[in-house]
């Protein structure tokens, strides 16, 4: 399994800045565990940046969130 270091920012819809959590994974397959880890309705789009990192944007309920993925 491949490891990675996730950055999870968490936006606030009245202020607009971020929440920010961080934790280590271990997952194969970035978009199986993405669908996993997701609530029921969430829209999520996936964004490569030129830096080797996998990016998904969330939106739950009006509720924006960010996941980069870096591998370790």
């Amino acid at each position: 399994m491949k490891r990675y270091e996730l950055i999870l920012e968490m936006f606030n819809n009245c202020c607009g800045k971020p929440q920010t959590f961080f934790k280590e994974v271990e997952t194969d397959d970035l978009d199986r565990y993405m669908q996993e880890n997701l609530q029921p309705g969430a829209v999520c789009e996936q964004i490569q940046p030129d830096n080797g990192s996998a990016v998904y944007e969330v939106d739950c309920a009006g509720l924006r969130s960010k996941y980069t993925f870096t591998e370790i």
